[in-house]
């Protein structure tokens, strides 16, 4: 069995923003962020607290992160230890592998996302960088970081249909965190 190819990532957890619980009150102490790239591990940050008078929380911490090539999205959840000991879930961002690639090669890619609870509820924005660690491999292979398409190659997607000889085109489809009861 061939192993499975991944690319390096630095991923810098700066901050979160207005994070809350379910009932939609502040989180203020032990705070993680955990990070998942479309596989079984995950890392995280220290457990980090909210500056008195502030609404954010910064953890400024650098995770290196194995994403596999087949990887289609990268998760964000930020959890929280209450005073009891229970660790629960304050919201997490799925983003799409294309959304968090940097552009650029050797540029790192400022991004805020949203977060959500499990019942699709905000609860808060968390404040992120991402950079390509390997990039001497990636520009030996001749990949260009950002792009999206399954082969991987710096192709925009309608030259890889062309490549394929299909002529269809599929652009995704749209998954809504809305429910009609909750307000967005």
């Amino acid at each position: 069995m061939e192993p499975i190819r991944t690319r390096t990532l630095e991923v810098r957890i700066i901050s979160g923003e207005n994070l809350c619980t379910d009932d939609r009150n502040p989180v203020t102490a032990n705070m993680c962020v955990v990070v998942r790239a479309g596989s079984v591990k995950c890392w995280s940050t220290k457990m980090a607290k909210q500056e008195a008078g502030s609404v954010s929380t910064l953890w400024n911490e650098n995770l290196t992160v194995e994403m596999p090539w087949h990887a289609e999205s990268m998760t964000l959840e930020v959890l929280s230890k209450t005073s009891k000991g229970v660790v629960r879930s304050v919201g997490l961002a799925r983003i799409a592998t294309g959304d968090v690639m940097p552009k650029e090669q050797k540029c790192s890619e400022m991004l805020s996302y949203r977060l959500r609870n499990w019942d699709g509820r905000r609860s808060g924005v968390i404040n992120f960088s991402v950079k390509l660690k390997n990039e001497e491999e990636e520009e030996k292979l001749g990949i260009m970081a950002g792009s999206c398409g399954a082969f991987g190659s710096g192709m925009d997607h309608h030259q890889q249909m062309k490549l394929r000889g299909n002529s269809g085109i599929v652009t995704g489809i749209p998954v809504s965190w809305s429910h009609p009861g909750i307000p967005v």
